[in-house]
């Protein structure tokens, strides 16, 4: 039984939600999380790149979802902010804010099989798991810094979340 707790997730409890009174329902949620290094993904044991997220919980808030999701991907601790976009298949993708700078680490080896910051222009289309998700995450990441430069506002990224949905539905 220790073994399988140990594979799972080797006894490491997610941090507390950050935020439990914003109310989004979802299937499942993840997390943008961008820095210095490029872009924390996780690879699958199929060789597929993602953006660290998954299912919610029932009765959890779309946001808890997606902070837990990448703790227990990566061991890093984030907090949710504004929805980024909502993929074709429901999946509510958050801007997120990571606590540390620690290195990521693999906390489900039987799900992860690589965790780490990639710039996403370099990953070929062919390694994302899902279709165009790595044109999304591009989009995304590039209106960001377009705010950015703009407003000197890293807050203010409403018009960032109205770009991603018209480069999703494209």
């Amino acid at each position: 039984m220790s073994l399988v707790f140990c594979l799972t997730g080797c006894g490491e409890a997610p941090p507390p939600c950050s935020d439990e009174s914003r109310f989004i329902v979802a299937k499942s949620a993840g997390c943008l999380i961008t820095g210095e290094l490029g872009t924390l993904l996780v690879r699958d044991w199929q060789g597929r790149l993602a953006l660290p997220g998954g299912s919610v919980e029932v009765g959890e808030r779309a946001q808890c979802g997606a902070e837990r999701e990448v703790f227990e991907e990566t061991g890093i601790s984030v907090t949710a902010g504004a929805l980024a976009t909502v993929f074709d298949n429901g999946f509510h993708l958050f801007w997120c804010h990571a606590h540390t700078d620690l290195e990521p680490k693999i906390l489900r080896p039987l799900e992860i099989k690589e965790v780490g910051w990639w710039l996403p222009e370099h990953v070929p289309e062919a390694e994302w798991r899902y279709p165009g998700q790595g044109a999304t995450i591009n989009a995304l990441i590039n209106a960001l810094s377009a705010t950015r430069a703009e407003t000197k506002r890293p807050e203010d990224i409403h018009g960032v979340s109205k770009l991603a949905e018209e480069v999703s539905n494209d």
